[in-house]
């Protein structure tokens, strides 16, 4: 039995496209076989293979032919060329409230879907219930979903995809309906289908979702297929291929409202070498020479306490002189997801000038907050402007590899510290405001 529960190879999907609606009948009734149209490729020359329990994420601008794909796979739209091959029984969500009837309640709807997906009536009635108890729209299950609100739809479609028990799920972007408790009793649900082996293709906007929920991720740009790799690699080139077009048109003509003066340290200093695992924006202005964590006696080190001082040091070398400087890091969890960062605009409202043949250490001082015990990456930044006005020069993923020892429960990514005191009162002397009386 095979474990590619999906394989794509060399999907294309095209669309004739026509200036003017009477051209498409001059074309079909042309008697020289003249063309009045122009061919658009939705889809062009698209590979992958998804296996069994494996969550794949799908991503890329608007238009990219994302939502194509995914029609493609669960049948509603056939390609123009190329093979589809889908093993398993498909759950999609792909639009809110597609497959329900409008004037059907929601409890109706819920056999009807069941029943699209070939399941009988007697399997469907041991689903209902928690079908009904994870979509929470309480009565309104039994008002036609015409009654319903995007988050109703949302609730209910989901709760359907999802309890249905599929070989594999399509999502299409539809978490962004839904609250942010209902969001997150979704992706609890996702993590509880992967252990079960459900097969997942997830589409979104949202990286660090995607980064959460996926092992590979497949990028797609105007129907071309940019990259399908591993999660971390992909989205690290989606994202610096986003910033780079965030720097288009943006100019840096704001005057410095504060510079950091920079000191002039004696003798000679010894940098350890850099090493980053993948940058797809650099810039020629200037280069990185090292980045580097010293703890409060000054040693090199890549393993840090909660609570204890730290100074991350970044060494940039200058080909040529550069005003409005922001140098910063961002600190991530191994699922890419930043936990806290600094740059010198956000913690000191000031920037600082880089000077042609000089080398700047920049230098962060703090104290390492209470997160979660566990392996970390830094990534290195510079841009120039302001942080709400920037140009991003150069961004690297991965400069280092951090191991954080944190000896307290270790029970959220992040513990606060604060103090906590009891107030005890009669019943009879509180009253609750709000509250229906019975």
């Amino acid at each position: 039995m095979t474990d590619t529960m999906v394989k794509i190879t060399n999907l294309t999907k095209s669309y004739r496209l026509y200036d003017n609606p009477k051209d498409r009948v001059k074309e079909t009734f042309s008697i020289t076989g003249k063309k009045y149209s122009r061919e658009f490729k939705a889809l062009d020359g698209i590979s992958i293979d998804v296996k069994k329990g494996e969550t794949v994420g799908i991503i890329g601008t608007n238009g990219a032919g994302k939502s194509t794909l995914l029609k493609i796979i669960t049948g509603v739209l056939s390609p123009t060329s190329g093979e589809v091959q889908i093993n398993g029984k498909i759950a999609a969500l792909l639009e809110l409230g597609a497959g329900f009837n409008q004037e059907y309640t929601g409890l109706q709807n819920i056999y009807l879907n069941g029943r699209i997906m070939g399941y009988t009536k007697k399997q469907m009635d041991a689903k209902i219930q928690s079908i009904i108890e994870f979509a929470e729209i309480g009565d309104f299950i039994n008002q036609p979903v015409k009654t319903y609100s995007s988050g109703m739809f949302a609730r209910l479609a989901f709760a359907v995809s999802i309890n249905v028990e599929p070989d594999i799920l399509i999502v299409d972007e539809a978490l962004s309906v839904g609250d942010l408790f209902f969001q997150n009793k979704c992706f609890r649900k996702f993590e509880e289908l992967k252990k079960k082996g459900v097969t997942i293709l997830f589409v979104s906007h949202d990286i660090a979702s995607v980064r959460q929920m996926c092992s590979r991720v497949l990028w797609l740009d105007h129907g071309i297929q940019k990259k399908f790799d591993d999660c971390d690699l992909v989205c690290d080139m989606y994202m610096d291929e986003k910033r780079k077009s965030m720097n288009e048109g943006v100019t840096v003509t704001q005057k410095d409202k504060g510079q950091i003066l920079p000191s002039y340290p004696e003798g000679k200093a010894v940098f350890p070498a850099l090493h980053y695992k993948s940058s797809k924006l650099v810039s020629e202005s200037f280069r990185f020479l090292s980045c580097f964590i010293t703890d409060s006696q000054g040693a090199i080190t890549t393993e840090m306490r909660v609570e204890k001082e730290y100074e991350v040091h970044m060494v940039v070398e200058f080909y040529e002189d550069m005003d409005n400087l922001i140098a910063g890091f961002v600190f991530e969890n191994n699922k890419g997801l930043p936990l806290y960062d600094m740059n010198n605009y956000i913690n000191q409202g000031q920037t600082w000038k880089g000077m042609k043949g000089k080398v700047s250490e920049i230098v962060f001082q703090y104290k390492l907050p209470r997160i979660m015990k566990g392996t970390y990456v830094v990534s290195a930044a510079l841009a120039q402007g302001t942080q709400e006005r920037h140009i991003m020069l150069t961004w690297l993923h991965g400069v280092m590899e951090v191991t954080v020892y944190n000896g307290g429960y270790n029970s959220s990514y992040i513990e606060i510290p604060g103090k906590i005191s009891i107030h005890q009162f009669q019943k009879d002397k509180i009253d609750m405001a709000g509250e229906e009386k019975k």
